[in-house]
């Protein structure tokens, strides 16, 4: 049994075999990085309606209300737990990096599927955003340029609809110092990438899927009926996703363009009761601090983690059924997608027929024209009574391959890191709102009372079970996006 405190440990000899030794990343290219400790970049210009404007301060509060309604802003609540101040949890001296980082050019996407997909490998590519936009013109000065104007998710409200912020505030809100830089758990911008509104149309131009995850047989469903599955995402330090597996059974890759990522993943089967105790708050920064810790202990009964720092121009993939949390190490900016391919159809198929059978009859309709061997396999479940109750341990996501921050979202969407966005871009009826990350996984298993900082980690556990349709998560956007707390 584990009583964890804050983190820093150094992974043991019954870690996965380290492919190098993760310096600490955070103090190289501090210059242009900015303040790690801070989470933000030296270079980035105060907003108009600055850091110190009441109207600033008016929309962040109200952004922070709605996105965790249990914390009280007035009151300090967002800052309870005092994770500003240790040091140790944004700290990567003594990991261990366990993938070994693969350039590209190297792979061809058949080498690709059967080395990583069809094993179910998790792996680090390199060189796959070097031609990219993204890759020079993702700056915060840039962004701010750009896009300063449009109004980004940065979490939902208990009923699951959209809490938004425009750009320029929310990059005041992550260099002011009475907010990110002082938050235990700072908003995170998890915006999926829309073609219908401004801001999706200009980001989506930035990039090009990489050519092996470029399948993507949900595509066949067609655009308006295939759930959220591709997000921006920008968070400070002490941001990101809480321990989920991606929802439907999906793969996910994240392309990292600014800052740095700290990875935990633990393997499929690994049950759930030890990588989400009961009792920890669904934040990424809570995690770390208190479940972490106990990963490392002697007495630890699961695997070990995986630990990954992520750097600029590194793209992870995330094979489905992996869990997974994340967590921002400085200001990040990325792009994360779910993807179902040949590999993982069997599973997403059983998983979407379930829990989105409008999209799967449809689906299904365009894989006769198009894909009938896949046919074959949908039939083959069907005659096994396979494709109602699902047997892959995938449960649901946040976050993905991508995080998440302050509020979460459940549901069978595709949404990476998180929900639940209605079918065709229809306006829901209201919905409950599950405690967590946006890119987390699943609804709360209980938040501590204010004050109880401490975890209790040890002890079996059954494997994760699937949840039933309407408590998944996907690794991306998930909650509606009829946002009532957009602000001006």
């Amino acid at each position: 049994m584990c009583t964890a405190g804050t983190g820093g440990t150094t992974t043991d000899a019954h870690a996965p075999k380290p492919q190098h030794l993760c310096t600490d990343v955070l103090a190289e290219g501090s210059a242009a990085q900015g303040d790690p400790a801070n989470g933000h970049s030296k270079g980035v210009k105060a907003a108009d309606n600055g850091s110190g404007g009441s109207s600033f301060e008016r929309k962040v509060r109200k952004a922070k209300r709605a996105a965790r309604s249990e914390l009280s802003v007035s009151r300090g609540e967002w800052h309870k737990h005092g994770y500003a101040a240790a040091p140790a949890l944004l700290s990567t001296a003594g990991l261990v990096d366990g993938l070994p980082r693969v350039h590209a050019s190297s792979l061809t996407a058949e080498e690709f599927a059967e080395r990583y997909e069809r094993p179910r490998q998790p792996v680090v590519l390199t060189g796959l955003c070097d031609g990219w936009r993204a890759s020079r013109e993702w700056t915060p000065d840039h962004l701010l340029q750009r896009l300063g104007h449009c109004k980004f998710k940065v979490g939902s409200d208990d009923d699951g609809y959209a809490v938004r912020l425009k750009l320029k505030h929310f990059l005041s809100y992550a260099s002011h110092p009475e907010h990110a830089p002082a938050d235990d758990s700072p908003l995170y911008i998890f915006a999926h990438l829309d073609p219908d509104r401004e801001e999706g149309r200009a980001l989506l131009k930035d990039f090009e899927v990489p050519t092996m995850f470029a399948e993507d047989l949900m595509r066949l469903a067609g655009e308006r009926r295939r759930p959220p599955y591709r997000w921006f995402v920008m968070g400070p330090a002490r941001s990101g996703t809480a321990m989920h597996i991606d929802p439907l059974a999906t793969s996910a890759w994240n392309a990292l363009l600014q800052g740095h990522k700290r990875w935990a993943l633990f393997p499929p089967g690994t049950p759930k009761d030890l990588v989400k105790p009961p009792g920890v708050e669904r934040e990424a920064a809570s995690w770390f601090t208190h479940v972490y810790p106990c990963t490392q202990a002697p007495d630890w009964p699961g695997p070990r983690p995986i630990d990954v720092i992520q750097g600029p121009g590194e793209t992870i993939y995330v094979p489905q059924g992996w869990w997974h949390a994340v967590m921002n190490l400085d200001l990040t900016i990325a792009v994360t997608q779910n993807y179902a391919s040949t590999a993982n159809f069997a599973p997403v198929w059983r998983h979407t027929k379930r829990g989105r059978p409008k999209m799967s009859a449809k689906w299904l309709r365009e894989l006769r024209e198009q894909r009938p061997d896949l046919v074959a396999v949908a039939d083959q479940l069907a005659a096994e009574g396979k494709d109602e109750s699902g047997t892959s341990s995938s449960s649901s996501s946040s976050s993905s391959s991508s995080s998440s921050s302050s509020s979460s979202d459940s549901s069978s969407s595709l949404s990476s890191d998180s929900d639940s966005e209605p079918e065709g871009g229809r306006r829901p009826a209201k919905r409950r709102r599950t405690q967590g990350s946006s890119g987390s996984a699943e609804a709360a298993d209980g938040a501590l009372p204010a004050g109880e900082h401490r975890a209790h980690c040890g002890g079996g556990g059954k494997q994760d079970e699937q949840q039933p349709a309407g408590q998944q998560q996907a690794a991306g956007d998930s909650k509606p996006e009829a946002g009532k707390h957009d602000a001006d």
